[in-house]
């Protein structure tokens, strides 16, 4: 019979993920000016790194001092709920 893994064994949950990018700076503090979300693309969470699948949720933000201009960041919900939380 298999024993249970611990936790110290299981592969980094995306709020891991996302808190480490952060805590490393590797994320900006959310000071985004547009927000909407809409259905994920595949394309890679801005917090996690994972794809974020068409049957999910996808969180949009854009950097910057304009709606029109700056950086699109893309976030699962629990990624973007990270992000806003934690902040750095």
């Amino acid at each position: 019979m298999a024993t249970p893994r611990t936790l110290g064994d299981m592969p980094p949950t995306r709020i891991a993920k996302t808190f480490e990018r952060l805590r490393g700076g590797e994320l900006p503090p959310p000071t985004g000016v547009a927000e909407f979300t809409a259905s994920g693309l595949g394309t890679a969470c801005s917090g996690c790194g994972e794809p974020i699948a068409r049957s999910e949720r996808c969180y949009y933000i854009r950097l910057g001092q304009r709606a029109e201009a700056g950086t699109l960041l893309g976030f699962h919900s629990v990624c973007h709920e990270t992000w806003v939380r934690f902040k750095r």
